[in-house]
């Protein structure tokens, strides 16, 4: 049977796998998760690959707060990580896929229960379906593909499932890394619709404060109402956003954008919503903006570049207009990043998605921001983003597209085989040798009596 077969024969306990990981809640509430319980099932999953397979809390590894990436102010008292390894025969690379377990909040508009999934026109619905549970069935699902077609790898195959990378979190990926759990090559199943990404954008949520003055003038006095510069500033966003999008991105992965850098408005608030009437204007107007950048910008370049287009927007006659808001962080700061264009994963991975997809794989820079900075920017091995293709991540009625489900678990196994080489007889009988030679070795050196069997 060939691997393509075994997957088709396997629908349904793709179906099934994923269903159980999606009737989990694992809503990332920001500074702590219920992912536990979730992450016991896949524990379960795992161990039942015959995978060596742990769960671990982040709290418990050596390092994990001294690590440049930590960021502080999350609880992860109920969150742990698992991790899991196929060991190979030895002398391969090694490969690890690292996905996140938990999810975006619930969005309004739901037509279903997002916690029972739902097929429906090949596709399965259900929170984190698509962004990134689907993703981390694909590789378990590709490795017991290739374990139950009797395949050995040279190198060792890892899954790690993380908690807290929704809403900037990162900490359980810094976990890993603080641990010890390394490859050759990283693979982070995100939704990409099965491109490839060799580069993420970097984002920043920040809450911008326009200050002001109230009351009403009789007096003489000079009134600022902070609502209408915030307003000003979100037409300055608008224009802005328009500017970035005609610029050239850094290449080789943003050369030849496609999207725009967006910003976007998350919260508007303003006056003492408590009061059942206002009849004056605020003291301050709060607006929350998700702003992306390109690799290769930091956080305070990133600031000073929006300060410095707002300047130039309020220029001229309207320079009495202009009124810079105070910043504050909402989240960490999430650096763009990139791999170099000749690792040779990315040649492997193009050429696994062309044979299985028929056509030419699209290698780009992701549209988004993700906790791959984590290997990229602080000196673990690089880290390429390939996921299935769905919609509606961090919306109503998520869904992945179960036909892409099959190709990527086709295109990760066969990426495995490739990646980590596929063991031989020879290799084997190696292996048998070496334990021979270390079993005769321990008993060389034990005590008289245990040479002799003795009890």
């Amino acid at each position: 049977m060939s691997i393509r077969e075994w997957i088709a024969s396997r629908q349904g306990l793709v179906v099934e796998t994923l269903s159980a990981l999606v009737r989990h809640d694992t809503v990332n509430r920001v500074t702590s998760g219920t992912e536990r319980e979730c992450q016991r099932t896949l524990h379960a999953l795992l161990r039942e690959l015959g995978l060596e397979a742990e769960m671990y809390s982040p709290e418990e590894v050596a390092g994990f707060r001294e690590h440049p990436a930590y960021y502080p102010g999350k609880d992860y008292g109920d969150r742990p990580n698992v991790v899991a390894v196929w060991r190979g025969a030895g002398g391969g690379r090694s490969l690890l896929f690292s996905g996140h377990i938990d999810t975006a909040a619930v969005a309004p508009g739901w037509t279903s229960d997002p916690f029972e999934p739902r097929i429906a026109d090949g596709r399965l619905y259900g929170l984190g379906a698509y962004d990134m549970k689907g993703g981390m069935v694909a590789a378990l699902i590709a490795i017991r593909c290739l374990k139950e077609l009797g395949f050995r790898l040279r190198g060792d195959v890892r899954i790690e499932s993380v908690v807290d990378e929704e809403f900037g979190g990162a900490n359980g990926t810094v976990a890993g890394r603080a641990r010890g759990t390394c490859a050759d090559a990283v693979i982070i199943p995100e939704p990409t619709n099965l491109a490839l990404y060799p580069a993420t954008r970097g984002g920043a949520l920040w809450r911008l404060t326009f200050h002001g003055t109230t009351g009403l003038a009789f007096g003489g006095e000079t009134m600022r109402n902070p609502a209408n510069d915030a307003a000003r500033f979100i037409v300055f966003l608008e224009q802005y956003e328009r500017e970035r999008a005609k610029r050239e991105g850094p290449g080789p992965w943003y050369s030849d954008r496609q999207a725009a850098l967006p910003i976007i408005v998350t919260r508007l608030a303003a006056g003492d919503l408590t009061m059942p009437l206002c009849d004056v204007g605020p003291v301050a107007c709060e607006v929350d903006i998700w702003t992306e950048c390109d690799p290769g910008v930091s956080e305070d370049q990133l600031r000073e570049e929006l300060l410095a287009g707002y300047a130039r927007f309020c220029s001229g006659e309207d320079a009495k207009t202009y009124a810079p808001p105070s910043f504050a962080r909402m989240i960490r700061f999430l650096p763009g990043s990139a791999v170099a264009p000749d690792f040779p994963l990315i040649g492997l991975l193009s050429r696994e998605i062309a044979a299985v997809t028929g056509e030419e794989a699209e290698v780009t820079g992701a549209p988004f921001a993700c906790d791959a900075f984590v290997f990229n920017e602080y000196g673990g091995p690089p880290a390429l983003i390939l996921g299935p293709s769905g919609g509606h991540a961090h919306a109503p009625d998520e869904f992945v597209d179960l036909g892409s489900m099959a190709d990527l678990i086709e295109i990760y196994a066969g990426a495995m085989l490739r990646w980590c080489g596929e063991a031989t007889i020879a290799d084997d009988a190696a292996e048998v040798k070496e334990g021979a030679i270390e079993a005769y070795a321990a008993v060389e050196n034990a005590a008289p009596f245990e040479k002799r069997g003795a009890t």
